[in-house]
């Protein structure tokens, strides 16, 4: 007799269900669990972010920290000494001797006494200098009308109730003060008036920037001009306000000049308004997207390296496996860009060419549209770089063409201080008055122009005195 098989019964279709949403559930906790650590992540690199923004003492620190930082200082043996020159002896205007007849402590008798000298050089009291300039008028019957004498020393011809008035060098110093290092006009007025005894409101100095500035035009406008004609200019712009409106300040610079313009707009226009529609230079800017307009694509240019390789440092640091090959090729292509372009002085044109060529040719590799990019950031970066393909390696065929910006953002780091001490410009007219003199004061440093003696030189003559720069 055979035994009966035992009865299978059926999986419970709700036991199924419940294993289902067991195993959801903890794939749903997994991903939870991810997503709130990156959520961590991101929220402390946030208030990094906030932190760096708002760091007020030193807003120019580097935030990439290095793993081992070098020890300060020089080392024992390396470098010279410097120290301030002795001053010579017809420079020196009085000597104070203090004699030493017995101990200061004890009174006892001093053996081997020695000699020791020290040099105090200091600024005197400064009293303000008065002059009084008698001229004359008289009634002229040939031409009819009524002449006047004037001394080449004067500034201004008012006389009665405006007759006392601030001297041209008083007036430099204030515009050097406050356009050249930021100074407010309230502080200006208290370090010319505490330091100098000369108590002139801020609204005077303001007034007296106007009028400076309105002499200074004709010199604005040469430097507009040479502008123009320059060979290379290097451009930026940052963010300005005047009044409660935003606007933006503008620099063009080379070696040889710099021209600043307040605009209400960050577009193409201003550039086309300052260099003119035929400029037929090299433009250095960065990759904002007003140097790429229309009307400037016949012109040309070279895109800032700086911004490039910080970019690819970004990259470098944050991308792993295949995808960081991509920065560290194009970084050090763009590295030996640069050691071409130190070493060009040294070398033949024919090695120069050829090793010209097969730099060219790697960057053409590299950015290739063909080229299958997996990462999203670097396919991004290649499309950017065939944007601008014939301007990033242009460098090194001008040779008074840099391969960065730089130029341009270190002139406009004073302006960026004064916007974040001084608040910027209130009125336009305040606006072009900064514009005017800061181009004046900048280009004066550059061709090495004592800046208050030309200043003077410009309010005292009736003409114009010699161009900042020359054709």
């Amino acid at each position: 007799m055979s035994k009966a098989k035992p009865e299978t019964s059926a999986p419970d279709p709700k036991d199924k269900r419940i294993a289902e949403l067991e195993a959801e559930l903890a794939q749903a906790r997994a991903t939870i669990g991810r997503l709130q650590q990156q959520l961590e992540r991101l929220l402390k690199e946030m208030d990094a972010l906030k932190r760096s923004g708002k760091r007020q003492a030193t807003p120019f620190a580097r935030r990439k920290r290095v793993a081992e930082p070098q020890r300060p200082g020089r080392r024992a043996g390396q470098g010279t000494f410097g120290r301030r020159a002795e001053p010579r002896p017809e420079q020196v205007a009085e000597t104070q001797v203090t004699e030493l007849c017995a101990c200061p402590q004890c009174g006892g008798a001093l053996g081997a006494i020695r000699e020791h000298e020290q040099y105090v050089t200091d600024i005197p009291v400064v009293q303000p200098v008065t002059t009084r300039y008698i001229t004359y008028s008289g009634y002229c019957a040939a031409c009819q009308r009524r002449v006047r004498s004037h001394h080449p020393d004067q500034i201004s011809a008012a006389t009665g109730a405006a007759g006392v008035v601030v001297g041209p060098r008083a007036k430099a110093l204030a515009v050097e003060l406050k356009h050249g290092l930021g100074a407010s006009y309230a502080k200006v007025s208290a370090v010319l008036s505490t330091a100098f005894g000369l108590p002139v409101t801020r609204s005077g100095w303001c007034q007296a920037d106007r009028r400076l500035a309105e002499q200074a035009r004709p010199h604005y406008e040469e430097l507009l001009a040479v502008m123009q004609q320059c060979s290379v200019v290097h451009v930026d712009e940052t963010g300005w306000r005047i009044g409660t409106l935003s606007a933006w300040l503008w620099v063009f610079t080379n070696q040889h000049a710099t021209v600043y313009k307040i605009a209400k707009g960050r577009g193409h226009e201003v550039v086309v308004d300052i260099l003119g529609r035929e400029f037929k230079g090299v433009l250095a800017s960065d990759c904002f997207t007003a140097y790429d307009h229309r009307e400037l694509a016949a012109w040309l240019k070279q895109k800032c390296l700086a911004h490039l390789l910080r970019e690819l440092d970004e990259l470098d640091a944050t991308k792993t496996r295949g995808a960081v090959r991509f920065a560290r090729d194009l970084t050090a292509l763009l590295r030996a860009a640069l050691q071409l372009k130190a070493a060009k002085p040294h070398l033949d044109d024919a090695t120069f060419q050829q090793r010209a060529a097969a730099l060219e040719t790697r960057l053409d590799t590299l950015i290739a549209a063909k080229r299958k990019l997996t990462d999203p950031d670097n396919k991004r970066l290649a499309k950017r770089l065939r944007k601008h393909r014939p301007h990033i390696l242009r460098f090194l065929y001008h040779d008074e063409l840099d391969a960065t910006n730089n130029r341009a953002e270190r002139m406009l780091r004073p302006a960026v201080i004064t916007r974040k001490t001084n608040g910027c410009n209130r009125t336009d007219d305040g606006a072009e008055t900064h514009a005017i003199l800061s181009s004046v004061l900048a280009t004066c440093r550059q061709r090495a122009i004592p800046v208050l003696d030309y200043l003077v030189q410009l309010q005292q003559s009736g003409a114009l005195p010699n161009a900042l720069v020359p054709p």
